[in-house]
Protein backbone atom coordinates (compact mmCIF):
# COMPACT_ATOMS: atom_id res chain seq x y z
CA UNK A 1 0.00 0.00 0.00
CA UNK A 2 2.98 2.21 0.20
CA UNK A 3 3.91 2.59 -2.91
CA UNK A 4 0.33 3.63 -3.75
CA UNK A 5 0.27 6.50 -1.56
CA UNK A 6 3.48 7.48 -3.22
CA UNK A 7 2.49 6.97 -6.52
CA UNK A 8 -0.72 9.03 -5.49
CA UNK A 9 1.34 11.78 -4.04
CA UNK A 10 3.77 11.92 -6.91
CA UNK A 11 0.73 12.54 -9.11
CA UNK A 12 -0.24 15.45 -6.43
CA UNK A 13 2.59 17.13 -6.99
CA UNK A 14 2.86 17.00 -10.49
CA UNK A 15 -0.83 18.65 -10.23
CA UNK A 16 0.32 21.08 -8.47
CA UNK A 17 3.71 21.86 -10.13
CA UNK A 18 1.55 22.29 -13.22
CA UNK A 19 -0.88 24.67 -11.59
CA UNK A 20 1.86 26.71 -9.78
CA UNK A 21 3.93 26.56 -13.82
CA UNK A 22 0.75 28.40 -15.04
CA UNK A 23 0.85 30.97 -12.07
CA UNK A 24 3.81 31.92 -13.12
CA UNK A 25 4.93 31.72 -16.82
CA UNK A 26 2.40 32.17 -19.95
CA UNK A 27 4.89 31.92 -22.55
CA UNK A 28 4.25 28.71 -25.19
CA UNK A 29 8.73 28.13 -25.73
CA UNK A 30 8.26 28.29 -21.87
CA UNK A 31 5.73 25.51 -21.69
CA UNK A 32 7.53 23.80 -23.99
CA UNK A 33 10.79 23.89 -21.99
CA UNK A 34 9.54 22.88 -18.87
CA UNK A 35 7.82 19.38 -21.12
CA UNK A 36 11.63 19.17 -21.87
CA UNK A 37 13.11 18.64 -18.97
CA UNK A 38 10.36 17.20 -17.54
CA UNK A 39 10.42 14.54 -19.89
CA UNK A 40 14.52 13.90 -19.80
CA UNK A 41 13.71 13.66 -15.80
CA UNK A 42 11.82 10.78 -16.28
CA UNK A 43 13.13 9.06 -19.05
CA UNK A 44 16.01 9.14 -16.74
CA UNK A 45 14.09 7.63 -13.87
CA UNK A 46 12.44 4.86 -16.96
CA UNK A 47 16.24 3.74 -17.74
CA UNK A 48 16.94 3.01 -13.95
CA UNK A 49 14.31 1.13 -13.33
CA UNK A 50 15.31 -1.15 -16.37
CA UNK A 51 13.83 0.08 -19.35
CA UNK A 52 16.79 0.83 -21.49
CA UNK A 53 16.56 -2.07 -23.92
CA UNK A 54 16.58 -1.72 -27.57
CA UNK A 55 12.49 -2.60 -28.43
CA UNK A 56 11.44 -4.36 -31.82
CA UNK A 57 9.70 -2.21 -35.02
CA UNK A 58 6.35 -2.43 -33.91
CA UNK A 59 7.35 -1.53 -29.94
CA UNK A 60 9.31 1.26 -31.63
CA UNK A 61 7.06 2.79 -33.57
CA UNK A 62 4.31 2.36 -31.22
CA UNK A 63 6.56 4.44 -28.99
CA UNK A 64 6.99 6.86 -31.45
CA UNK A 65 3.42 7.48 -31.60
CA UNK A 66 2.77 7.71 -28.15
CA UNK A 67 5.63 10.64 -28.19
CA UNK A 68 4.11 12.91 -30.50
CA UNK A 69 0.66 12.61 -28.82
CA UNK A 70 2.41 12.86 -24.58
CA UNK A 71 4.23 15.94 -26.01
CA UNK A 72 1.01 17.62 -27.52
CA UNK A 73 -0.97 16.23 -24.59
CA UNK A 74 0.74 17.91 -21.60
CA UNK A 75 1.76 20.74 -23.45
CA UNK A 76 -2.35 21.30 -23.70
CA UNK A 77 -2.49 20.19 -20.19
CA UNK A 78 -0.58 23.31 -19.06
CA UNK A 79 -3.16 25.51 -21.53
CA UNK A 80 -5.71 23.89 -19.71
CA UNK A 81 -4.47 24.54 -15.83
CA UNK A 82 -4.07 28.40 -17.16
CA UNK A 83 -7.27 28.98 -18.84
CA UNK A 84 -9.57 27.09 -16.65
CA UNK A 85 -10.29 26.06 -13.19
CA UNK A 86 -8.29 23.75 -12.12
CA UNK A 87 -10.97 21.56 -10.25
CA UNK A 88 -13.37 21.49 -13.23
CA UNK A 89 -10.36 20.87 -16.09
CA UNK A 90 -9.44 17.79 -14.00
CA UNK A 91 -13.41 16.10 -13.70
CA UNK A 92 -13.30 16.46 -17.93
CA UNK A 93 -10.27 15.07 -18.66
CA UNK A 94 -10.81 12.43 -16.29
CA UNK A 95 -13.62 11.54 -18.48
CA UNK A 96 -10.71 10.48 -21.41
CA UNK A 97 -11.80 6.60 -20.74
CA UNK A 98 -14.51 7.83 -23.22
CA UNK A 99 -12.29 7.66 -25.88
CA UNK A 100 -10.96 4.27 -25.76
CA UNK A 101 -14.93 2.67 -25.37
CA UNK A 102 -16.30 4.79 -28.09
CA UNK A 103 -13.69 3.35 -30.32
CA UNK A 104 -14.53 -0.07 -29.05
CA UNK A 105 -18.52 0.12 -29.65
CA UNK A 106 -18.64 2.43 -32.63
CA UNK A 107 -14.86 0.89 -34.66
CA UNK A 108 -14.82 -2.25 -33.48
CA UNK A 109 -18.23 -2.98 -32.79
CA UNK A 110 -17.61 -4.71 -29.05
CA UNK A 111 -20.66 -5.19 -26.97
CA UNK A 112 -22.07 -2.51 -25.23
CA UNK A 113 -22.52 -3.91 -20.94
CA UNK A 114 -23.73 -2.85 -17.96
CA UNK A 115 -20.91 -1.03 -17.07
CA UNK A 116 -20.29 0.78 -20.27
CA UNK A 117 -23.45 2.32 -20.76
CA UNK A 118 -23.25 3.82 -16.74
CA UNK A 119 -19.98 5.15 -17.43
CA UNK A 120 -20.63 6.43 -21.27
CA UNK A 121 -24.18 8.25 -19.20
CA UNK A 122 -21.86 10.13 -16.35
CA UNK A 123 -19.17 11.40 -19.14
CA UNK A 124 -21.71 12.78 -20.60
CA UNK A 125 -23.53 14.39 -17.95
CA UNK A 126 -20.20 15.97 -17.20
CA UNK A 127 -19.23 17.21 -20.18
CA UNK A 128 -22.67 18.84 -20.65
CA UNK A 129 -22.30 20.11 -17.04
CA UNK A 130 -18.79 21.58 -16.73
CA UNK A 131 -20.08 23.57 -20.01
CA UNK A 132 -23.03 25.16 -17.10
CA UNK A 133 -20.92 24.96 -14.70
CA UNK A 134 -18.14 27.28 -16.01
CA UNK A 135 -21.21 29.95 -16.93
CA UNK A 136 -22.65 29.96 -13.31
CA UNK A 137 -22.59 33.33 -11.69
CA UNK A 138 -22.46 33.32 -7.66
CA UNK A 139 -22.61 36.28 -4.85
CA UNK A 140 -19.11 34.67 -3.49
CA UNK A 141 -16.60 37.36 -4.28
CA UNK A 142 -13.70 35.03 -3.23
CA UNK A 143 -13.99 32.51 -5.79
CA UNK A 144 -13.14 33.24 -9.09
CA UNK A 145 -15.16 32.43 -11.90
CA UNK A 146 -13.93 31.65 -15.48
CA UNK A 147 -16.40 30.97 -18.78
CA UNK A 148 -16.42 27.46 -20.25
CA UNK A 149 -16.08 29.02 -24.01
CA UNK A 150 -12.68 30.06 -22.93
CA UNK A 151 -11.23 26.93 -21.30
CA UNK A 152 -13.63 23.96 -22.55
CA UNK A 153 -12.89 23.46 -26.00
CA UNK A 154 -9.40 22.98 -25.49
CA UNK A 155 -10.25 20.48 -22.37
CA UNK A 156 -12.00 18.43 -24.39
CA UNK A 157 -8.93 18.25 -26.98
CA UNK A 158 -6.75 17.09 -24.18
CA UNK A 159 -9.28 14.98 -22.99
CA UNK A 160 -9.20 12.99 -26.43
CA UNK A 161 -5.19 13.01 -26.37
CA UNK A 162 -5.56 11.33 -22.98
CA UNK A 163 -7.68 8.90 -24.10
CA UNK A 164 -5.45 7.54 -27.19
CA UNK A 165 -2.84 7.80 -24.95
CA UNK A 166 -4.27 5.34 -22.36
CA UNK A 167 -4.99 2.94 -25.36
CA UNK A 168 -1.37 3.32 -26.36
CA UNK A 169 -0.38 2.48 -22.86
CA UNK A 170 -2.81 -0.64 -22.63
CA UNK A 171 -1.71 -2.00 -26.13
CA UNK A 172 1.95 -2.00 -24.91
CA UNK A 173 1.60 -3.33 -21.64
CA UNK A 174 0.05 -6.53 -23.46
CA UNK A 175 2.56 -6.37 -26.18
CA UNK A 176 6.01 -5.34 -23.74
CA UNK A 177 8.91 -8.02 -24.66
CA UNK A 178 9.32 -10.25 -21.55
CA UNK A 179 6.72 -7.71 -19.72
CA UNK A 180 9.07 -4.97 -18.85
CA UNK A 181 6.75 -2.50 -19.76
CA UNK A 182 9.41 0.08 -18.61
CA UNK A 183 11.22 -0.26 -22.00
CA UNK A 184 8.18 1.46 -23.83
CA UNK A 185 7.84 4.18 -21.13
CA UNK A 186 11.94 4.50 -21.27
CA UNK A 187 11.50 4.62 -25.45
CA UNK A 188 8.70 7.01 -25.19
CA UNK A 189 9.59 9.59 -22.91
CA UNK A 190 13.15 9.54 -24.71
CA UNK A 191 11.46 10.28 -28.08
CA UNK A 192 9.30 12.75 -26.35
CA UNK A 193 11.97 14.57 -25.06
CA UNK A 194 14.11 14.51 -28.06
CA UNK A 195 11.08 16.26 -30.03
CA UNK A 196 10.86 19.04 -27.44
CA UNK A 197 14.54 19.62 -27.27
CA UNK A 198 14.93 19.65 -31.17
CA UNK A 199 11.60 22.05 -31.46
CA UNK A 200 14.13 24.35 -28.95
CA UNK A 201 16.82 24.31 -30.38
CA UNK A 202 15.12 24.94 -34.34
CA UNK A 203 13.94 28.10 -31.99
CA UNK A 204 16.96 28.95 -30.68
CA UNK A 205 18.46 29.08 -33.65
CA UNK A 206 16.02 31.23 -35.10
CA UNK A 207 16.64 33.74 -32.47
CA UNK A 208 13.96 32.90 -30.10
CA UNK A 209 14.96 33.80 -26.55
CA UNK A 210 13.61 32.81 -23.63
CA UNK A 211 13.19 36.15 -20.83
CA UNK A 212 10.79 34.15 -18.15
CA UNK A 213 13.19 31.98 -17.70
CA UNK A 214 16.10 34.20 -17.75
CA UNK A 215 13.71 36.23 -15.33
CA UNK A 216 12.74 33.43 -12.65
CA UNK A 217 15.50 30.60 -13.54
CA UNK A 218 15.43 29.30 -9.73
CA UNK A 219 10.97 28.52 -9.82
CA UNK A 220 11.13 27.67 -13.51
CA UNK A 221 13.91 24.88 -12.70
CA UNK A 222 12.66 23.66 -9.52
CA UNK A 223 8.98 23.11 -10.53
CA UNK A 224 10.12 21.65 -14.19
CA UNK A 225 12.80 18.80 -11.59
CA UNK A 226 9.96 18.37 -9.46
CA UNK A 227 7.40 17.88 -12.62
CA UNK A 228 9.85 15.12 -13.81
CA UNK A 229 10.40 13.15 -10.75
CA UNK A 230 6.36 13.68 -10.02
CA UNK A 231 5.58 12.09 -13.34
CA UNK A 232 8.49 9.30 -12.92
CA UNK A 233 6.61 8.45 -9.79
CA UNK A 234 3.46 8.18 -11.02
CA UNK A 235 4.81 5.53 -13.71
CA UNK A 236 7.02 3.49 -12.16
CA UNK A 237 5.18 3.17 -8.49
CA UNK A 238 2.00 2.21 -9.57
CA UNK A 239 4.10 -0.59 -11.47
CA UNK A 240 4.94 -1.41 -7.85
CA UNK A 241 1.89 -1.25 -6.35
CA UNK A 242 0.42 -3.12 -8.91
CA UNK A 243 2.38 -6.18 -7.67
CA UNK A 244 0.40 -5.75 -4.36
CA UNK A 245 -3.26 -4.30 -5.97
CA UNK A 246 -5.12 -5.94 -8.69
CA UNK A 247 -5.60 -3.49 -11.16
CA UNK A 248 -8.86 -3.11 -10.68
CA UNK A 249 -8.92 -1.81 -7.58
CA UNK A 250 -5.74 0.25 -8.09
CA UNK A 251 -6.41 1.74 -11.26
CA UNK A 252 -9.59 3.47 -10.61
CA UNK A 253 -8.48 4.34 -6.40
CA UNK A 254 -5.99 5.92 -8.18
CA UNK A 255 -8.22 8.30 -10.40
CA UNK A 256 -10.93 8.48 -7.74
CA UNK A 257 -8.70 9.96 -4.86
CA UNK A 258 -6.44 11.81 -7.30
CA UNK A 259 -9.63 13.86 -9.19
CA UNK A 260 -11.33 14.04 -5.50
CA UNK A 261 -8.00 15.72 -4.26
CA UNK A 262 -7.32 18.39 -6.66
CA UNK A 263 -10.80 19.08 -7.12
CA UNK A 264 -10.47 20.42 -2.77
CA UNK A 265 -6.96 21.66 -3.88
CA UNK A 266 -8.90 23.91 -6.33
CA UNK A 267 -11.66 24.59 -4.63
CA UNK A 268 -9.59 25.25 -0.89
CA UNK A 269 -6.57 26.42 -2.04
CA UNK A 270 -6.60 28.29 -5.18
CA UNK A 271 -10.24 29.61 -4.65
CA UNK A 272 -11.81 28.65 -8.14
CA UNK A 273 -15.02 28.76 -7.72
CA UNK A 274 -17.64 26.25 -9.12
CA UNK A 275 -22.03 26.19 -8.60
CA UNK A 276 -23.16 23.42 -6.95
CA UNK A 277 -23.13 21.49 -10.61
CA UNK A 278 -19.26 21.26 -9.42
CA UNK A 279 -20.09 18.76 -7.07
CA UNK A 280 -22.42 16.76 -8.87
CA UNK A 281 -19.90 16.54 -11.65
CA UNK A 282 -17.38 15.15 -8.79
CA UNK A 283 -20.11 12.58 -8.23
CA UNK A 284 -20.62 11.45 -11.72
CA UNK A 285 -16.99 11.75 -12.35
CA UNK A 286 -16.03 8.98 -9.86
CA UNK A 287 -19.00 7.09 -10.93
CA UNK A 288 -18.14 6.86 -14.31
CA UNK A 289 -14.37 5.87 -13.44
CA UNK A 290 -15.47 3.46 -11.23
CA UNK A 291 -18.19 1.95 -13.82
CA UNK A 292 -15.20 2.28 -16.68
CA UNK A 293 -12.86 0.38 -15.21
CA UNK A 294 -15.16 -2.90 -15.09
CA UNK A 295 -16.32 -2.25 -18.40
Amino acid sequence: MHFFILAFLSAFMRNICNKEFTKRFTAGETNLFYQAITLTVTCFFSAVAGGMHAPNMLFLIMSTVYAVVFVATVYLMIVCYSKGPMALVSLVLSMSSIVPVLVGLIGFREEMNLFKGIGLVCAFTVLILSWRDGEAKSGKKKYKYIPAKIWLPVTLLCMGLNGILSSLQNMAVQWAPNGNSMIFNFWSYLLGALICWAILLIRKIGGQKFPEVTKSPKSFTALSLLSGVGCAGINLLIMLALVYIPSSICYPLMSTVSTTSVFLLSLLYYKEGHSKFGYIMLVFSLVGIISFSFA
